[in-house]
């Protein structure tokens, strides 16, 4: 994936939830992911924040939210075994 189609995929996910009560309400999964996606990839935080409608700090919770999910499911499944 490109820099520019995680732009694009944020974009398209943010256009999907802009509607006033979604307003500081970031936690719509696809949005979620698009976000990590674009930030785990390298983009910038305020590019991500911009394409997205979020502040930064909304983007990096909603990275911070996707990864720790992730890494909890992770030592889960470990700790199973």
């Amino acid at each position: 994936m490109t820099s520019e189609e995680a732009i694009r995929a944020v974009e398209e996910a943010a256009a999907t939830y802009t509607f006033p009560d979604f307003e500081h309400e970031h936690s719509a999964p696809e949005l979620q992911a698009a976000v990590a996606r674009a930030v785990t990839r390298g983009m910038p935080i305020r590019d991500v924040a911009a394409a997205a409608h979020m502040t930064a700090l909304e983007v990096l919770d909603a990275a911070d939210a996707l990864t720790y999910h992730r890494a909890a499911a992770a030592d889960m499944q470990r700790s199973m075994r």
